[in-house]
């Protein structure tokens, strides 16, 4: 049965008029958990659940500022979840189940049927009330809050990203969009022939749709997709390759922000690490092309076996044909996290001290207070904390942001 707590079930029973069959959390959803609730009628509903301790909420993010997002939606031309309710005390959203999953997005049909989707909804006109109220946040700015007041510490190369973008930052768009905020693959349901549904409205807001592009384009690092000249060509309006490089730089950003503030991705630190790697060196190199900076690459040595090589490679062997079978959905999500974590520290033991000696000398030659010799001591710096995350991203691993 559910591990959902009582009166949470009881707001569901009572939102569907029925009583709960079983309750699974299923994995993803990096701020909140994702359940899927059935229904004694065998019917299911899919269920956001804020737990509390989620930073975007106090910003602004919350579930009921998701939910109007969904609200709104309802009888556009947009495929969305329909909306359920809102819990009274706004840590739970409700929503129709969507069939589907969020798989590549490199059919070329199947990209084609997206980028309409992405038509639609950058069609639309936000109504007078939503351009200037609940979805009309400055993005940026309620980001540099999150940062400012819920990171536990300062990052220098987040300091170093909101200083490039406050100073190249372009005019105001020609026009105005619902933004979905975090769009791409992997935030798009769909059953291999069409999508089924757009997902993950939480950082919905009114806004240039260039960002949107820049969005699809990071998202596409991390899930396949067709190429992005020809993903854009599909696009119904002009687009602005000035605008997107823009965004793109403030999308990476924002995940790092993102990152900072939860420490990992829904308590996974595992995925947290994986995923920091990979935007942390993407970051720093959009700094070093915004500044003219050429780095120089690191040298990786050579992994070479220690004493504990052999102990490291047991837990493997144990995580990979023992554990892990024994497991499933969220469980066995979370197993594979910890073979990651793993495979992490195996190469801290037979690389890190080589790095380590690196990343000393680095910090005596770049003067860091010049933006341009920090960027170069970034994109090195990002360069050795992939290599020891090599490992553990597998096809991730080296991954480019796709250019216009």
């Amino acid at each position: 049965m559910s591990e959902l707590d009582r009166d949470l079930l009881a707001w569901v029973e009572e939102c569907c008029g029925q009583g709960v069959a079983d309750a699974v959390r299923i994995p993803g959803g990096a701020s909140r958990q994702a359940w899927v609730v059935t229904l004694d009628d065998g019917g299911r509903r899919f269920l956001r659940m804020d737990a509390g301790t989620s930073a975007l909420s106090a910003v602004g993010y919350d579930l009921a500022r998701e939910a109007r997002a969904y609200q709104w939606l309802t009888d556009k031309p947009v495929r969305a979840a329909g909306f359920c309710g809102v819990s009274p005390d706004g840590r739970a959203l409700l929503l129709d189940f969507v069939e589907g999953g969020p798989g590549p997005l490199d059919d070329p049909d199947l990209a084609r049927d997206f980028m309409e989707q992405v038509n639609a909804l950058h069609g639309l006109e936000p109504p007078a009330d939503l351009a200037h109220g609940d979805l009309a946040h400055d993005d940026l700015a309620m980001w540099t809050r999150l940062y400012r007041e819920h990171c536990p510490e300062p990052d220098p190369l987040i300091d170093l990203g909101l200083r490039q973008l406050a100073e190249s930052a372009p005019g105001p768009p020609e026009r105005l969009v619902l933004v979905h905020g975090d769009l791409g693959p992997g935030n798009v349901l769909h059953d291999g022939r069409r999508v089924t549904g757009l997902c993950d409205w939480e950082l919905a807001h009114v806004g240039d749709p260039m960002e949107d592009l820049a969005w699809i384009t990071v998202r596409a690092m991390l899930t396949p997709f067709v190429d992005i000249d020809t993903a854009f060509g599909w696009y119904d309006g002009p687009v602005d390759p000035e605008r997107v490089r823009y965004w793109q730089l403030a999308c990476q950003v924002r995940n790092l922000i993102g990152l900072g503030v939860a420490g990992a991705a829904g308590g996974d630190l595992g995925m947290g690490m994986l995923f920091s790697a990979l935007h942390r060196r993407v970051t720093a190199e959009l700094i070093c092309e915004a500044l003219g900076v050429e780095p120089e690459p690191v040298v990786v040595p050579e992994p070479s076996d220690t004493e504990t090589s052999e102990v490291y490679q047991a837990v493997l062997d144990d995580l990979r044909t023992v554990i892990t079978p024994a497991l499933d959905g969220f469980a066995s999500a979370r197993a594979k996290s910890v073979a990651r974590l793993v495979r992490y520290l195996d190469m801290v033991d037979r690389i890190g001290p080589v790095l380590a000696d690196q990343d000393r000398h680095d910090r005596e030659r770049f003067d860091m207070g010049d933006g341009a010799e920090a960027a170069h001591y970034w994109a090195r710096a990002t360069q050795r904390q992939e290599a020891l995350m090599q490992p553990a991203m597998g096809r991730l691993a080296g991954t480019r942001l796709p250019r216009i």
